[in-house]
């Protein structure tokens, strides 16, 4: 008797553990970061490597990513492309010089959900968009 529930035991500990050690970081659903009075979202949708960002609820870029290697992943877009590396807790950093002097922002994810969004149209977009020139 004691003999089974030792190993009843054992084998709980080691599903826990699993559960714990296996959380893989995956790169999908609404990413947020305020900085200097802006707040800076993403949405990365899986189902087509797709990314739209936006700057204070404006759209200013949209585009594609790929993934390069177990935890990076190369954003792509006509307005820019660069390189980011999904830390263990689903975050990220990107930089906007305009933004924030070239130093790292760092983008939380907020949900896994990666349904399109929209936040309505705007008049001052293009002043949003120089933001990442």
């Amino acid at each position: 008797m004691k003999k089974s529930k030792f190993i009843i035991l054992l084998i709980v500990i080691v599903v826990v553990i699993w559960g714990f050690v296996s959380k893989n970081p995956n790169l999908k659903g609404f990413y947020q970061s305020e900085v200097n009075g802006y707040h800076i979202q993403m949405l990365i949708r899986k189902e087509d490597n797709s990314f739209v960002e936006w700057i204070d609820n404006r759209e200013v870029d949209r585009g594609t990513y790929e993934k390069v290697d177990t935890n990076s992943y190369r954003i792509k877009s006509n307005k820019q492309s660069f390189e980011i590396g999904l830390n263990d807790d689903n975050s990220f950093e990107i930089i906007i010089n305009k933004l924030n002097d070239g130093k790292p922002i760092i983008m939380k994810n907020i949900t896994k959900d990666d349904h399109r969004v929209s936040f309505g149209e705007w008049d001052d977009v293009d002043e949003y968009e120089s933001l990442l020139d």
